[in-house]
């Protein structure tokens, strides 16, 4: 029957391997690896930055900052003017126009202290010499600076009406001298929060942040123009007027100044970033999303996916002024987009490992995301609870931290849970979250701007290209592996149809046999039956002769009587003992005794044995033996010796009174190895031979060939004991017969010496 071999695979431990031949410890190093990248990525990015941020220091005899004299080339220069600011809050736009426009008489000849913005200073709180960061508090942080004038108390913020909004207002003074061949510059400052009026020597420039349609595709162009007079000075004032609920209001990056080329060329670059950063987002999520639509029936992980991915690039949208909305909404958008696209990340990374063992082992893995989105409501209603109740808005710091610990505890998690889970899962949901850790530590960190391109924006354009790139050649790996599965299955279906029909045969064969079985079981009971009948038949009727006979039987009648009886008890004797030896032979292995025999000797003896018993007839034994060879085998010696006592015993009862019976024994292979040697022996008779249709159920118990006779003597095991013991001792034996000319049995035995 054919074997068939089903493997199963093993589960994933941390030192054994998954169906991919993954282990934890290569999970771990790929994911250290991608930290370590993602941690230096992100301090390239942050050195260039600083490298690509000047900032002029040289102050000039009248006060002013010296910008650099390149621009003057007109070529691709600009100056990142960070520092010597001066901060005026409470006022708004009207008093800063109506305050400039009167100031057409001022002479710029002289210090910084007779330039027009000088008139704005008068009776008012200032700070001098202030530093335009980044700030989680904007212009609030100025609050504790020591170098306030004109303060007569605690530093108040008044509200004003600007465009139906309720507004704090500020203004920012700088002065600057240029090269006096220079006729224009460029004035560019990426974050502030809200809108800024842009005054250059008095006049009215531009304004900035004005909200366009909701799409503002010219937001990286937002920028005004300045005009240095013909000594090269600029008297620069912007006043910002920006929602009164805004946390960080004012301008949040280093203001730029620059030539046109050096705009243009910043324009173009940071415009090339936004289609760059749209286009690889688009691509990233209609590819991923197509791959795990395809690949899973798990739609939470697409959907995830999605609101995630879309969360940050809306994040981006709505930080650098792509959608034009007021001050406040942008405050509004970057919060809940901050706490959406995490804790949907949250819900991805759990995602990874639905229906798994351990997920279904312990209940808070299973809800444990149900929490994280309860967290989340409570961030976003603290939000909007502050912000309609007290007027304040909570910072985007709040937002950030819980992003932060929210995507840490996801790592957690999946370090410590799913540790022993598909590895190539392990890895991506720690490579997904760790994506979303940077991102909102670059946020958080963010700080300086090169280009005004934000650091996020880059590692975000980053790892869409990498998303892109890794789940393509993964999908790419997955195609290749349904490819060699759906080829192994069909050789499996295959083997299987091979293996369904090799068990049919089997079957049928089965089947077959045990139909001839049962014809068997029957033939056996009816010789069984026939054979122990004649006897006690028998025994019965001489019984009966001598009850019913008494004292009219003469001695020599009882005498032949009780003879028969005994011989009769014996041939029933000789049944019961041929089938129990058969069948202890069958049972156990123990019944047999192994050790060195002498094939000749055995031989010998029994023809010497067999031939005392042919005396008074015409029968004869031959035997053939080689020379000085004693055929040494390792077998049970009664056990063998019962083989050809039954072989020599059939071909005296099956021959005729002329009968010839030779036995010969040789050695085969006696130029080779001892262990391929093998010893023959033959029984041959020309006796009245099988019939052919016979000879293969010769072996078979109580079998007796249709041309045996009736009278022949004997149980029909004997051939059946003969082919067990051959059996159990590892030999072979042949037979071959012409019916009427006679019968040779072979039996082969491996030599032992």
């Amino acid at each position: 029957m054919a074997q068939y071999k089903h493997s199963r695979s093993l589960n994933v431990r941390l030192s054994g391997l998954d169906n991919h031949g993954r282990t934890f410890s290569g999970t771990m190093v790929a994911f250290i690896f991608a930290l370590l990248l993602m941690f230096v990525l992100a301090g390239i990015i942050a050195i260039s930055v600083s490298f690509a941020s000047d900032s002029p220091e040289e102050i000039s005899e009248s006060g002013a900052i010296v910008l650099s004299s390149e621009l003057a080339s007109g070529g691709i220069y600009s100056d990142h003017i960070n520092s010597g600011w001066t901060f005026i809050p409470n006022l708004t736009p009207e008093v800063a126009k109506t305050s400039l426009d009167n100031t057409s008489g001022y002479d710029m000849d002289g210090d910084v202290s007779t330039w027009p913005s000088s008139v704005l200073l008068k009776h008012r709180t200032y700070n001098n010499g202030i530093s335009i960061t980044d700030s989680w508090r904007g212009w609030f942080d100025y609050n504790g600076s020591p170098d306030w004038q004109n303060k007569t108390g605690d530093i108040e913020y008044q509200h004003f009406s600007i465009d139906n909004n309720d507004c704090y207002c500020a203004a920012y003074i700088g002065h600057f001298e240029c090269d006096p061949s220079i006729r224009s510059l460029t004035l560019t400052f990426h974050r502030f929060n809200g809108a800024a009026w842009v005054y250059c020597n008095g006049d009215l420039m531009e304004r900035i942040g004005t909200n366009w349609p909701f799409f503002n595709l010219n937001a990286f162009a937002d920028y005004c123009t300045l005009l240095p007079n013909e000594d090269g000075k600029i008297d620069l004032v912007i006043i910002i007027a920006c929602d009164s609920n805004v946390s960080n209001p004012g301008i949040l990056s280093d203001p730029i100044i620059g030539t046109a080329a050096a705009n243009d060329a910043r324009t173009a670059i940071t415009g090339g970033h936004f289609a760059i950063v749209i286009v690889l987002s688009i691509v990233a999520i209609a590819v991923v999303s197509h791959i795990i639509l395809n690949s899973t029936k798990n739609r939470w992980l697409f959907l995830c996916f999605f609101i995630s991915f879309a969360a940050i690039l809306f994040y981006y949208l709505d930080d650098a002024r792509f959608l034009a909305v007021n001050s406040h909404v942008r405050a509004d958008l970057r919060y809940i987009l901050i706490i959406v696209s995490s804790a949907a990340c949250f819900f991805e990374n759990s995602q990874f490992f639905a229906g798994t063992k351990t997920r279904n082992k312990y209940y808070f893995l299973k809800n444990i995301h149900f929490l994280v989105f309860a967290i989340g409501l409570l961030f976003l209603i603290a939000y909007f609870f502050f912000s309609f109740v007290s007027g304040f808005l909570l910072p985007e710091f709040v937002a950030l931290m819980f992003a932060i610990t929210a995507v840490m505890f996801g790592i957690f998690i999946d370090l410590f849970f799913y540790n022993k889970e598909n590895q190539r899962s392990l890895l991506f949901a720690l490579l997904y979250s760790l994506m979303f850790f940077v991102l909102y530590l670059s946020i958080l960190l963010d700080n300086m701007i090169a280009s005004i391109i934000p650091t996020y924006s880059n590692l975000f354009a980053v790892f869409a290209i990498t998303a892109e790139i890794i789940l393509a050649i993964s999908y790419i790996n997955q195609q290749q592996e349904l490819k060699r599965s759906a080829a192994v299955l069909k050789r499996q279906v295959r083997e299987k149809t091979v293996f369904i029909s090799e068990i049919n045969r089997d079957l049928v064969i089965t089947n077959k046999r045990l139909m001839e079985g049962e014809a068997a079981r029957k033939n056996v009971l009816s010789n069984v039956s026939h054979d122990l009948r004649t006897p006690i038949t028998a025994i019965r009727g001489y019984a009966e002769l001598m009850l019913s006979a008494q004292d009219s039987m003469n001695p020599e009648q009882r005498q032949a009587y009780l003879s028969n009886i005994v011989r009769r008890s014996e041939q029933m004797e000789r049944i019961v003992s041929d089938i129990m030896e058969l069948t202890r032979m069958e049972s156990s292995d123990s019944d047999f005794h192994y050790t060195s025999v002498s094939i000749a000797e055995m031989l010998d003896e029994l023809v010497m044995m067999y031939s005392m018993d042919l005396e008074d007839t015409d029968k004869h034994l031959t035997l053939d033996l080689p020379m000085r060879d004693s055929l040494i085998v390792k077998a049970d010696p009664a056990k063998l010796s019962r083989v050809f006592e039954n072989l020599i015993s059939n071909a005296i009862n099956y021959t005729g009174p002329q009968a010839e019976i030779v036995i010969t024994a040789w050695r085969s292979g006696e130029s080779a190895n001892i262990v391929t040697q093998k010893i023959h022996i033959t029984v041959e008779d020309n006796g009245i031979g099988i019939p052919e249709q016979d000879i293969p159920r010769i072996f078979d118990r109580f079998y007796r060939a249709h041309n045996s006779g009736v009278n022949i003597k004997g149980t029909g095991l004997g051939l059946a004991i003969v082919k067990l013991i051959c059996d159990k001792h590892d030999a072979e034996i042949n037979v071959t017969s012409t019916l009427g000319k006679g019968t040779k049995f072979e039996v082969i035995l491996a030599a032992s010496y």
